[in-house]
């Protein structure tokens, strides 16, 4: 990052050209005050900070700062200048960060697809988890069915479905996540309805409505 060159269009007949360590160390001497200062706070000589002004200095055509025996002063053309230089620096600090995160998977969109059914229990919890480990990252959530949520992930609408029942109708990468319990709605007079538990084999001979949507299908 340090060699990097910023060119510009010609100034005065010549070619800009600004190299981005030059603009670290006219801030870094701004901050301290000091060439040596300075020099000393970046790990570098002296002489070589001192050089790499004066070529920023001779590239812009501005004297940024008044040397003196008691260090240095940004003259009122640098102080503009260095104002600018620290917005600048702080954007590309800011881009290279935003870049990095969304390289990593850190940063950016996530659209997820489930159904109704599953919008509490452990969907929801793992949702607010990644929100917590991933704040920068826009998370879209989409309820649909089964059947359209197939098509959206086969069509890259979306980027993740999360669905019950037999993944291996899917031609998508898949793995399982967790499995629930269901939930059984009986009349208040029911046998079983006392009970906290109920077995799929308790439910023999009983007549079960499910719904025409998902996951009532799976369940079926």
């Amino acid at each position: 990052m340090d060699d990097t060159n910023f060119a510009g269009p010609p100034v005065g007949g010549r070619r800009l050209t600004v190299v981005f360590s030059q603009l670290q160390h006219a801030i870094a001497a701004e901050d301290y005050g000091s060439f040596r200062q300075a020099a000393h706070a970046l790990s570098i000589k002296q002489s070589t900070l001192s050089r790499s002004v004066q070529l920023l200095e001779h590239s812009i055509g501005v004297v940024i700062f008044e040397r003196s025996s008691g260090g240095v002063r940004a003259t009122p053309a640098g102080r503009h200048f260095l104002r600018m230089t620290r917005s600048i620096l702080e954007q590309v600090e800011a881009l290279t960060a935003s870049t990095r995160a969304h390289g990593s998977g850190e940063a950016g969109r996530l659209v997820i697809g489930f159904c109704t059914s599953l919008t509490a229990g452990n969907l929801r919890a793992t949702l607010l988890d990644f929100k917590k480990l991933f704040p920068h990252v826009e998370l879209v959530t989409v309820e649909r069915s089964r059947t359209r949520l197939t098509t959206a992930l086969r069509n890259s609408v979306i980027d993740v479905s999360i669905l019950t029942g037999d993944p291996q109708a899917l031609d998508s990468k898949t793995t399982p996540l967790w499995s629930e319990r269901i939930l059984a709605v009986l009349p208040s007079e029911h046998p079983l309805a006392a009970r906290e538990v109920i077995y799929w084999t308790d439910l023999r001979n009983q007549t079960v409505l499910l719904s025409h949507y998902d996951p009532g299908r799976e369940l079926e």
